[in-house]
């Protein structure tokens, strides 16, 4: 076993059989099948394989396969999560340079970075600067914009991300990292997401808890409209403030 490969939309039984790998630990809960590799050799290359957006990845502890009947899509792989090894991040500069190849491949391929609506549409440093240009990041990370040490040691203490979008999926590279008497360890993810049925599951969800709280008194869905009108102009503030201090607006995907 040298190589094994992934991609969503495909059952996720003959996805797992077609993988390379042979064998997964399997779980079933209500309809949701969960595949499971773990402990894999750090010289296996794992690989994204959807033509135009490859990400290819080594040093992985596991991989974690999802697929659910409530999609009744033939139990397609809707997700797949991708966990480094402890031991590929052991320093920051190691760290550094894994986070680096993969934004490298993501750049390289046919990924476009994505923003949400409640984040600002700002590239480099603003994309993680708050209202009062303190480090703060908490929206998906610039991935063309190269983090000075100074900011990189605050922020993925935080824990961190990068997001894209390409072809119905969207992509995630989480990162956080802890330090104590052992040292620097990393913690490094990719996860693989259908968006139809991200957005479909969110929008269910809040649908029913906005719902739950209107029916218990405490006017959930007039409160979140006034929340997110909030959030939209800060937003706006945090876009103006980026254009004065000389990072510029970029186009939401």
């Amino acid at each position: 076993m040298d190589e094994i490969k992934f991609d969503l939309g495909k059952n996720i039984h003959i996805t797992a059989k077609e993988s390379g790998a042979p064998r997964f630990g399997v779980e079933s809960h209500w309809g949701l099948k969960i595949y499971e590799l773990v402990d894999l050799a750090p010289d296996i290359v794992v690989r994204y394989a959807r033509e135009g957006y490859e990400i290819e990845m080594k040093s992985l502890f596991s991989v974690t396969m999802y697929a659910d009947a409530e999609n009744n899509n033939d139990l397609a792989l809707e997700r797949v999560e991708f966990m480094y090894s402890p031991r590929a991040g052991k320093s920051h500069q190691q760290a550094r340079a894994l986070v680096d190849d993969l934004i490298r491949q993501f750049t390289k391929g046919q990924w476009k970075r994505r923003i949400r609506d409640t984040c600002p549409a700002v590239a480099g440093r603003s994309s993680y600067l708050n209202e009062h240009g303190k480090v703060d990041g908490s929206c998906p990370l610039d991935p063309a914009f190269q983090i000075p040490m100074q900011d990189w040691l605050p922020l993925m203490a935080m824990t961190q991300r990068y997001e894209w979008l390409g072809d119905g999926v969207i992509a995630e590279l989480i990162i956080h990292y802890r330090e104590d008497t052992d040292g620097v360890t990393y913690s490094i993810d990719v996860e693989f997401q259908d968006f139809a049925i991200e957005n479909r599951r969110y929008a269910a969800q809040e649908a029913s808890e906005l719902a739950e709280g209107d029916k218990k008194g405490w006017n959930s869905t007039a409160n979140h409209k006034k929340d997110l009108a909030k959030a939209l102009l800060e937003v706006k503030r945090l876009e103006d403030n980026a254009v004065k201090r000389g990072d510029v607006l970029v186009s939401r995907n």
